[in-house]
Formats: C-alpha cells, structure tokens, sequence
C-alpha cells in the first residue's frame, strides 16, 4: 500500500505541488458494465481570496471514467452531505461510490460486526464522474490554523469555501465544460441552495441540483420550543410512520403510503395549522374532534395530545408511539427502532437508532476503504459528523433560522436551464417531506419555471440509500436526472425579449 501512495501521480495547481494527491487505477463490474477508472484522492487548498494565504485544505475523493472515447464529454457531480459538520462518508459509500458498506436483510439496518464492503449496484459513476467533498472539520479536512476555523464554521463561509473548492477543482482537473451537478443531503440542502446562486455568480453554469433529505429553510425551529409550522409539517411523518407501525385507525390504516400522508399533509395545511394560534377559542367539542383526528392520523394516546396543548414534540413522539413494547423510533429514519433504557424519564429513549445502529458501519468501512483501495494514507483522524467543528455554527443575522429558499429561487431565475431535484422519505423526521412539502409550495416562483422543481418521493427515511429497493429508485431517478440535463432546455419564454 505504501508504494502504491509513493509511486502515485502527483497533481498540482498553480502556486502549490499537491504532495499528498494521490492517483491511481481501478476496474469494476457494476450493474453489469465492466468499467475502468481512475481515482485521484487529496487535500485542496483553500486560499483568502485577498491574501492568497491558504486558510484550509478540502479532502476529496475524485472518480472519473477513463475506459470512453477521446472527447466524450462526461458529466461531473459533486457530493456532499450535511449537518453541519458531518462529511461525505454517507453519500460516498452509501450511495455515489462503486463501493458500499454490506448492511442488514431488512430495509438496511445494522448487520453483524465484522463488517464488509461490497460492489455498489446503484452507484452514479456509469452516468456522471463523482467528486465526494468534505466540508473543512470533517473527513481530513481541516483549517491551516486553530483560529481560521471559524471563519469556514457558518452559513456562509462553508458556502464561499466549498465554492472555491468546486472552482479550484474545474481548473486543476480541466472540467470547466463539462455538465456541471451538485447533489447534497440533509444540511446539504442549505449549502446545495446557496452554492447554486454562489456558483453562476462567479460565472459556473449548474447543469442540475440534487438535493437529498434536505434542509432548505423554515419551518424548523429548536425541538424542544417547537413553533406551530414545525408541529404541523412534522405531523405528516408522523402519519406515516403511524401507518408503518400499525398504528393509526382502521380507515386511514387500509389506504396506501402516499394517500396517507396527502391526507395528513392536507390536514396539517388546512386544518392543524390555522388552529393552532387559537387553540384558547375552541369549544370543547371543536378541540375534542381536532384531538381525535390527531389520534386517528398518529396512533397516539388522546389524553397525551390534549396534555401537549395539540402541539406534539417530536421527542415526545419517539417516545410514545411504541412506548407499550419499551422501544423509541428513530429520527432519521422512524421505522428503526431502540430499546427505551429510561422508559420513566420526561424524554425518555436514547440515542437515535438510525444513527448508532449505522454509525459504526460506516466508521470502519471508510476508514479502511480510503487507507486501501483509494491508497489514500495519513495519520490525521477522519471525523465522521461534529468531532471536527470546534466554534460554535455562525448564521446570517446572528441566530437563523437557516433558510437559503431565496438563493435557490434567485438561482433558477439566472439560469434556467438548471433544474432541481429534490428527494425526499416518508419516514424522515431529520428533514420531513412535509416541512419540504410546504416551503416548496410557497417559493412563489415564475410560473414559467414551475417545473424547473421536481419531487420525488421513497418509501424509507433520510438516508434514502440505505434501502436496498430505495436505492434502486433514487440511483434510477438520479441517472434519468443527470442524462437529461446533460443536454438541458429552458422553459419556453424564460428569454422571450420584446
């Protein structure tokens, strides 16, 4: 392995030799199609654009295709996820990579230790380049200095950093015309929005944005002072995951997924939410029926809803929906379930299932994955998701919420031949497709863009990609995505002059 890193091509740009770069070459069946490609994986430096000073270096792992003709023009897309603070791993190997962690028969959870890595059936890299992006203070990422952290810690300046990371990246790798995507995940939606705006100002044209489980902006608030568009657009994952559960009532529980969280979301729209400011003005009868039809759509208990003033906390809900077997559901994904260690306590539960039962998957299998395969070595620790974030999140006017809606409308208004993609699960309450739902149905964009924004939904949570029927879908809906906007149009009108 040593050798191999010794021995490797090393890439540079101007100013600076990239002495950690490492190139080198791979072959793989995948889905059938015998590929060759290469990957080129190091840390970028990311220079104040005044001083030229190098503030930080970007780790990233770049996988291109080098078994097609000579000038074939091969889109690249770039990859990341969110948290703040979390890096690639979860996108890379769980969805985009040629590699994946081997999980669990059932709707992908947690498989028994010794883990594994197996070919990825579903990754892009048959349709589009991949370059998997870790955000500096996560993954080997890291700032030059202790005190220039921050100044990459924030709305902003991750936006501005991972852009001129994308900027360096065209130029050392010649991409510049080469179809252009950006596909982020969770937090991935806040950067993914921004970046849109942030990159045609600086003169890249954005083929297609791919925004997975994302955050984009409000209703979301602290969970536990939740606000009323937070309780009613969480309520239909709520539903949803009722209805997984066996939950809900006899008529709700015979109607199929989608039917069962149109109606909740309907509910929540014209319903839930307009009565929520005025709960005091209810009759008894009047907040009687809203407290049965909370019941009917969630399965839980009517004395706990009337006790929660109809407002719902999420970390109430974990709790209670499966309170009677000691087990809590999980947030990024309700249909994983932990066993309830302090079933007496106001919370209640643990840590999220959905997280720690893949956590340690993805942990070994990247750390070994890029050391061996990519033949990536350091002695730097990979931070998975916060370890590396040591300042406190910087927002725009000082304390949120964060909402980057208006960078994406501003985005598609500038270049409409770009085009959105956002994938969402019905048993997500990290992001929930209802808060998606309602911030997506008030954009008030053009009417001649309308369609510029499409919808896609899955039966699973926020890591799309750790069902394995999912993954399929969400790997079919990215490539019919990408191979259109290879070639994009724009709606007709969108340059009408007079």
């Amino acid at each position: 392995m040593l050798s191999l890193f010794l021995a490797a091509t090393l890439h540079s740009t101007p100013g600076e030799a990239q002495t950690d770069w490492v190139k080198k070459p791979h072959a793989l069946t995948i889905a059938g199609q015998k590929l060759k490609y290469e990957t080129v994986a190091g840390r970028m430096p990311i220079r104040n654009t005044k001083s030229g000073d190098i503030e930080g270096r970007i780790f990233f792992t770049y996988y291109h295709r080098t078994d097609l003709a000579p000038g074939t023009k091969r889109p690249v897309t770039f990859v990341f996820n969110g948290g703040p603070g979390s890096a690639s791993v979860w996108m890379h190997l769980g969805f985009v990579g040629p590699k994946r962690p081997k999980m669990g028969s059932i709707e992908g959870f947690m498989p028994p230790p010794p883990y594994e890595l197996v070919t990825n059936a579903e990754s892009i890299l048959p349709e589009s380049d991949i370059v998997t992006i870790d955000p500096v203070g996560t993954g080997y990422s890291r700032a030059n200095k202790t005190e220039d952290g921050p100044k990459f810690w924030g709305v902003e300046g991750d936006i501005s950093s991972v852009g001129e990371f994308i900027k360096s990246f065209l130029t050392s790798e010649n991409r510049w015309l080469s179809p252009i995507f950006v596909m982020g995940e969770s937090y991935g939606g806040i950067r993914g929005s921004g970046l849109a705006s942030w990159l045609h100002g600086r003169g890249i044209g954005l083929s297609g944005l791919i925004l997975v489980s994302p955050l984009i902006g409000p209703p979301a608030a602290d969970p536990i002072k939740p606000n009323d568009g937070r309780s009613a657009y969480y309520f239909p994952t709520f539903a949803t995951t009722g209805w997984y559960f066996h939950k809900l009532s006899p008529e709700l529980q015979a109607k199929p997924l989608s039917e069962v969280y149109d109606l909740a979301f309907k509910f929540a729209r014209d319903e839930y939410l307009p009565a929520l400011p005025t709960l005091d003005k209810l009759t008894p009868d009047q907040r009687k029926d809203l407290v049965k039809k909370l019941h009917d759509f969630t399965g839980m208990d009517t004395d706990a809803i009337d006790k929660a003033n109809l407002r719902i906390p999420d970390f109430r809900w974990h709790r209670d929906l499966l309170k009677d077997e000691r087990n809590y559901t999980g947030r990024y994904d309700a249909r994983y379930v932990g066993i309830d260690n302090s079933p007496g306590s106001p919370r209640g539960g643990g840590e999220d299932p959905s997280y720690t039962q893949v956590q340690p998957v993805f942990t070994s299998t990247v750390n070994d994955y890029l050391a061996g395969e990519i033949g990536y070595e350091t002695t730097l620790r990979y931070y998975i998701l916060g370890e590396g974030i040591n300042a406190p999140w910087k927002y725009p006017d000082g304390n949120g919420p964060l909402d980057e809606s208006d960078s994406l409308k501003r985005a598609l208004a500038y270049n409409p031949y770009t085009k959105v993609m956002v994938c969402m699960g019905y048993y997500d309450v990290a992001c929930p497709m209802g808060t998606n739902d309602a911030l997506l149905d008030r954009l008030n964009m053009d009417p001649r863009l309308k369609d510029n924004v499409v919808r896609k939904r899955y039966a699973t949570g926020h890591m799309i990609y750790m069902d394995a029927r999912c993954r399929k879908q969400l790997h079919d809906d990215v490539a019919t995505f990408i191979k259109a906007q290879s070639h994009p149009t724009a709606p007709a009108g969108s340059f009408k002059r007079p």
